[in-house]
């Protein structure tokens, strides 16, 4: 059929099939020229290829060093203790200490120095200290400065008088995050699926008047992205501040080369995120897995939709897509504002006055009643503390009536795994969400294999079962929500950027409880039996779960 497609195509006339066959050779053939130049000539392939080349070298010179030099061995021998010892001693998971420790151990030198290169997690000192500086600048709003922060002040006052609890954990995120603020004068809405979100989206940005921001970890060329591209040229061409940022590694599958090249030719401004570089770095570890869309200062949107057709399911991978998302309007859009403000000054070594894009004249009654916190995470030390990680467990600890989450992974340590397990030994209703299809085989294991521990503790953990669940949702009590981009992994939780709006009293939890509730309907729920892990699986999971925390 194939043949006769490029005979047709081709309009051939009277060849033999060995002449169509040798055609289709050479066309099938040059394809896959094209295709595999395309890939071995890429930047990203170049970059790898050079990374690796560094590791082997590094990794020959001392091994050489190493066997035949004897003051080398001693030298190693004093590092690796030296090391042993640094690891013993600090403040740290303990499950991300015993993964060096083996590393360290089983490959002297080279492990040792691993650790000195990597250990940390953590961005240069010198960019954490620029980011410091365009946080404060975010954070000054000029000469409005002293009326907002008054405002803010009464917010958080308004809260402690409401509750104590709230207070407690509205707090703890506005120390950990810098950029964080309690915001009152807001309404918003739930998206229980990613084609009602972009349904939504694409309204509103039809109608922005001043800017549009948007900041993504991956963007596919595709119905989706094609859509909302050519609202963007559209409103760049009528004088709209369009901005776009995307992860460089996210989009690495999904976009050409230097396609930030080709947006600022049509008028949208664009930054790839931390730009893949032939370098050994733990800048790569770093990336930017927000989801976040600024229009006008008033709306905002956070999720885990990423721009791509299987979000909105025009293109099935893993069965049925089932994602989720918040549409915030009104002053908590200030709070993603300045998330996305912070990425671009920091992406491009630049300070932007926020004044020029905050919404004209103050709006009144417009709020629903309810608190929200639009935060970011991310690596150290830009962040004190792991607040997605803290953000969560204070809701978890907290919770008296129930628990509900839905996660696409669950990969989670010890800290998080002991507070689910004694929030259902003290009698919370605690059920958990995760996918039926998984997207990645080996998570799915690893993802399983926390199932037994928390069964065992009475948590009730459900698959969905039409498919891949994406949503990333933390809902409690009526009373509180958490919705965002934070996996329940150790990446999400230690090594990305990350952004979610911590919600309170808001109509919208009530929203998020009910979508829950309604997933579980057609979710399989698992028991002992079912969770129990099959001889290989056991294997695997060993052997992932030592270097896991790594990852």
């Amino acid at each position: 059929m194939i043949l006769q497609k490029i005979h047709t195509k081709y309009k051939f006339s009277k060849i033999s099939d060995a002449k169509i066959i040798i055609v289709s050779l050479i066309f099938f053939g040059g394809v896959f020229v094209r295709k595999l130049c395309r890939v071995l000539f890429s930047r990203y392939f170049v970059s790898a290829t050079l990374i690796l080349a560094e590791f082997f070298l590094l990794f020959y010179l001392l091994s050489f060093s190493y066997e035949y030099s004897a003051y080398a061995l001693a030298f190693f021998g004093i590092v690796d203790i030296i090391v042993i010892a640094s690891l013993v001693s600090r403040d740290a998971n303990p499950e991300y200490k015993i993964s060096w420790l083996i590393i360290v151990m089983l490959l002297p030198p080279f492990g040792a120095f691993l650790y000195a290169i990597f250990y940390s997690r953590k961005v240069s000192m010198k960019k954490a200290k620029f980011m410091r500086c365009v946080q404060d600048n975010l954070n000054g709003f000029g000469e409005n400065s002293d009326s907002v922060k008054i405002e803010e002040d009464e917010n958080l006052e308004q809260i402690k008088k409401t509750s104590a609890s709230a207070w407690g954990k509205s707090l703890a995120i506005l120390e950990e995050d810098r950029l964080s603020s309690v915001y009152r004068n807001t309404t918003s809405r739930f998206f229980d699926t990613g084609e009602a979100m972009y349904e939504s989206i694409l309204s509103d940005l039809s109608s922005a008047k001043r800017y549009i921001f948007l900041e993504f970890f991956i963007i596919e060329q595709g119905k989706m992205w094609e859509k909302i591209h050519k609202i963007l040229k559209e409103k760049a061409k009528e004088g709209v501040d369009v901005r776009v940022i995307y992860d460089d590694i996210g989009c690495m599958k999904t976009l050409p080369a230097r396609y930030d090249k080709k947006l600022k030719a049509e008028g949208i401004r664009c930054v790839r995120f931390s730009p893949v570089s032939p370098k050994i770095s733990t800048a790569h570890n770093n990336r930017n897995h927000r989801k976040i869309i600024v229009i006008d200062g008033v709306i905002a949107y956070t999720g885990g939709v990423n721009i791509a057709d299987e979000y909105i399911n025009e293109k099935s991978r893993f069965g049925h897509w089932k994602d989720g998302g918040v549409r915030v309007s009104g002053d908590a859009a200030i709070g993603f504002l300045k998330l996305f403000l912070s990425s671009w000054d920091f992406a491009l070594n630049t300070i932007t006055d926020i004044n020029k894009f905050l919404p004209d004249g103050k709006r009144e009654g417009i709020s629903d009643g309810g608190f929200y916190i639009p935060f970011g995470s991310g690596p150290m030390p830009i962040y004190k503390s792991p607040v997605g990680k803290n953000s969560i467990i204070n809701v978890i600890n907290q919770s008296e009536r129930y628990l509900y989450i839905t996660t696409p992974y669950l990969i989670i340590d010890y800290d998080l795994t002991e507070a689910i397990r004694n929030t259902a030994k003290r009698g919370v209703d605690v059920r958990i969400v995760t996918p039926k299809i998984p997207d990645k085989k080996l998570v799915k294991v690893m993802t399983k294999s926390a199932y037994p521990y928390l069964l065992e503790a009475g948590v009730r953990i459900y698959e969905y079962t039409p498919g891949f669940i994406h949503e990333k949702a933390v809902v409690s009590d009526d009373a509180y929500a958490i919705v965002g981009t934070i996996n329940m992994d150790y990446r999400s939780l230690a090594h990305h950027y990350e952004d979610a709006l911590w919600m309170y009293n808001t109509p919208t939890v009530l929203s998020i409880k009910e979508d829950f509730l309604n997933i579980t309907e057609i979710s399989d729920e698992k028991d002992k039996k079912e969770a129990k892990l099959s001889f290989f699986e056991v294997i695997i999971r060993n052997l992932i779960r030592v270097f896991a925390p790594l990852l």
